[in-house]
């Protein structure tokens, strides 16, 4: 796997400072690049990016993806830029770690939905609007609900962020599992009332071996896709039992737990029991290919996410990762000309291509979705963008943070059958407002 990743990084390398999109495969000319001036604007003034400098940049994953996405294609763009990296994926108490040991961070490339507002509160996020209204920067070509998104987050109408990288998500099944049992494969559309069906028949015991049709997968995902916070602004109260909505997925819940053979011994999100001991035929999953394309002996194939009944066509969130300035940083216009260096079209559509999905408008980046992963071209990929992005509501990170965190053990509670809903959903009312409360009295 290690091997095949560098060749990734070599190809994507080549990409970024490519004319064409067919440096590591097929396809034609690159189109512009994004964020040029509209017609009738002034162009961006011309920023000298031959100087050495050096920039530290928070790092939103691993080095190794850091380096792909990001490090090698500045390398390429800017090779007098150097780049420092920090961090291994946001939390807020990491980030202040950081800071209390005195870094100095430039640029950040952080998850959207837990961010922005703790980064506002740590005085980290710069308004980009100077920046975009000098340079006539076309926002629009931005996926509008992760534009919203990033839009909710303002005060007076700021722009903390630029959008990179969309939250899609799919059904990942284990094909030979299907075939062992006469199963029709899953297809693009389903409810999860449909997959809680299917799955009914591929759960089987065969040889000893327990199989299961259907794993819980990322559970965040249930929750996105009905845009529902567990925090509620006007009242200052969780919403677990104020919104009916949390009773539908604990019914979901309740419902994938209740067929017979289908509850392991521990409920969590078993990815493992997909990709390596291959004992569950259903995935919901992020599309995220190369750790699947990498497991031994996996014969998967994809199917569009699940919706609920209720809310059809309906995706997870929008805004998976963002990239952001520190005020602070000594280097404000060479961040900026970076930061429309990795939301352009040409890098956005190199990312796509190794199977991170664009944040853009361009179709020409969908198209090309996971074009340079092996194995790719035997999978339903149009199944990635099957559902609509579900724009998500306005939160205080912290709140949010602490209002989420009876959201996994009531789903065990009730998955293992130790709690019905009602008290499950009210169990988790009351933790959450303590939480919430503890909070306000800092």
């Amino acid at each position: 796997m290690k091997t095949t990743w560098i060749r990734f990084a070599k190809c994507a390398s080549l990409l970024a400072t490519a004319a064409a999109v067919g440096a590591c495969g097929s396809g034609g000319n690159l189109p512009s690049p994004g964020g040029t001036a509209p017609a009738g604007t002034s162009k961006a003034p011309v920023v000298d990016m031959s100087k050495p400098i050096s920039l530290t940049f928070f790092n939103n994953a691993s080095n190794e993806i850091f380096e792909q996405e990001i490090g090698a294609r500045i390398k390429a763009k800017y090779p007098n830029v150097t780049i420092k990296t920090v961090g291994n994926g946001f939390t807020r108490s990491n980030m202040e770690k950081l800071l209390a040991a005195g870094e100095q961070i430039d640029l950040f490339w952080i998850g959207f939905q837990e961010s922005i507002a703790d980064m506002k509160e740590l005085g980290l996020a710069m308004d980009l609007s100077e920046f975009i209204k000098r340079d006539g920067y076309d926002l629009s070509r931005f996926d509008d609900a992760a534009l919203q998104m990033v839009r909710d987050q303002a005060d007076k109408g700021e722009i903390y962020a630029l959008p990179w990288q969309v939250g899609s998500a799919v059904l990942f099944y284990n094909v030979d599992l299907f075939n062992k049992f006469g199963v029709a494969y899953p297809k693009d559309g389903m409810t999860w009332s449909e997959t809680i069906e299917l799955a009914k028949k591929v759960t089987r015991s065969d040889n000893g071996v327990q199989y299961r049709g259907l794993d819980i997968g990322l559970v965040r995902h249930f929750y996105q896709q009905y845009a529902l916070s567990p925090f509620d602004p006007k009242t200052g109260k969780a919403t677990y039992l104020s919104d009916p909505r949390w009773n539908r997925i604990m019914q979901f819940v309740s419902d994938l737990y209740s067929i017979p053979g289908n509850r392991p011994d521990k409920i969590a999100e078993d990815r493992a029991g997909f990709m390596q001991q291959k004992v569950v035929a259903m995935l919901p999953w992020s599309a995220y290919f190369q750790p699947f394309l990498g497991a031994a002996g996996l014969n998967f194939n994809i199917a569009a996410l699940p919706v609920f009944d209720d809310a059809k066509s309906q995706g997870v969130s929008p805004a998976a990762s963002i990239l952001m300035m520190n005020p602070k940083t000594k280097y404000k216009d060479e961040g900026w000309e970076i930061l429309k260096f990795l939301a352009s079209d040409e890098v956005e559509i190199a990312n796509s291509r190794i199977g991170f999905p664009p944040a853009i408008k361009l179709q020409a980046a969908k198209d090309q979705f996971g074009a340079d992963l092996p194995g790719v071209d035997k999978l339903n990929m149009k199944a990635v963008f099957h559902n609509k992005l579900t724009p998500q509501p306005v939160i205080k990170g912290e709140y949010h943070s602490a209002a989420i965190k009876p959201y996994v053990p009531m789903i065990q509670n009730v998955g293992s059958a130790k709690s019905d809903i009602n008290t499950a959903l009210r169990e988790a009312q009351e933790a959450a407002d303590k939480a919430i409360q503890e909070l306000k009295s800092r």
